[in-house]
């Protein structure tokens, strides 16, 4: 699961790279670390993100409180828009904080309420 994950990583930086944004993978965000910080960072000059990736074979996504306070936390220091960005089988989809679904136990994101990355970036395709 671990490398399916880094895959996915490494494939959204190449393709904000392929966008005209300087995007770098950190990996580890959610091992231990001392600060909070996301997946993925990027910008462009005029917009900077940071980006939580998940992937899944069906078509939501659950996300605790603490993954969303800690890249909200980190993002409104580095002056960035939060994302969390999902590879529902090998289509993208991003969302912010407002577009995810509260639960008792957390967030849940799901397929048809996600931002295509054209929407994100303007990119036109988005697998």
């Amino acid at each position: 699961m671990y490398s399916r994950g880094r895959n996915s990583e490494v494939s959204l930086v190449k393709k904000l790279w392929e966008n005209g944004y300087a995007a770098l993978r950190m990996p580890a965000s959610g091992r231990g670390q001392l600060f909070p910080h996301p997946d993925i960072v990027a910008g462009n000059g005029k917009n900077y993100f940071g980006i939580e990736v998940k992937i899944r074979a069906d078509e939501r996504c659950y996300f605790k409180d603490e993954e969303i306070i800690k890249l909200k936390e980190f993002c409104k220091i580095f002056g960035a828009t939060p994302y969390f960005a999902v590879r529902f089988v090998r289509r993208w989809r991003f969302f912010e904080v407002n577009d995810l679904e509260k639960t008792p136990t957390g967030y849940r994101a799901s397929f048809e309420k996600g931002k295509e990355f054209s929407r994100i970036i303007g990119e036109e395709n988005d697998r």
